[in-house]
């Protein structure tokens, strides 16, 4: 690549007139990469490309043009890979369908009581022994053992009678 006046890029060029002059490899890059949405955002990843490797550049390596050219195409190519990702885990939502689920959830609020009242009716569907033993273990934090003791019953029952209740 050259810049304009057929001078090699140099290293020791300043970094925007390295930049004028692979504005062409740019465009060919995202030609080549059939970039057709967002192209100015990845022509900014592009001249970011370019100044990371500006940096970095070392002339003994090989030739400053060729390590730009690589810089670019690996930059855009990651960033193309990260939109897609995002894309797979994150699904947009059109505005009537946000309507429609939040007007469900709404129908849904309205049909269940308020949370206290209804475990205060879940609970008195229960026996009592049941209702003492959810009280005890989740209120209480009481264990498994310490449950068959205060009920009097053994630790096989208290934990059946708990899990019972728990379904019901």
């Amino acid at each position: 690549m050259t810049i304009h006046n057929n001078r090699k890029l140099l290293s020791t060029h300043s970094f925007e007139e390295i930049l004028e002059g692979v504005q062409p490899m740019i465009t060919s890059i995202l030609t080549k990469l059939r970039i057709y949405k967002d192209y100015d955002y990845y022509r900014q990843v592009a001249s970011i490309a370019v100044w990371r490797a500006w940096l970095k550049a070392d002339p003994s390596k090989g030739q400053l043009s060729a390590y730009i050219y690589s810089s670019i195409k690996g930059e855009i190519l990651n960033e193309l890979l990260k939109e897609k990702n995002y894309t797979k885990q994150i699904t947009t939502v059109d505005d009537e369908t946000l309507d429609h689920l939040r007007s469900e959830f709404e129908m849904e609020e309205n049909n269940y009581p308020q949370s206290s009242n209804f475990l205060e009716c879940l609970m008195s569907q229960l026996k009592q022994v049941e209702r003492s033993i959810l009280l005890l273990y989740y209120v209480e934090d009481f264990s498994d053992q310490e449950i068959a003791n205060v009920l009097g019953c053994s630790i096989v029952a208290s934990k059946k009678s708990g899990r019972e209740s728990s379904k019901n």
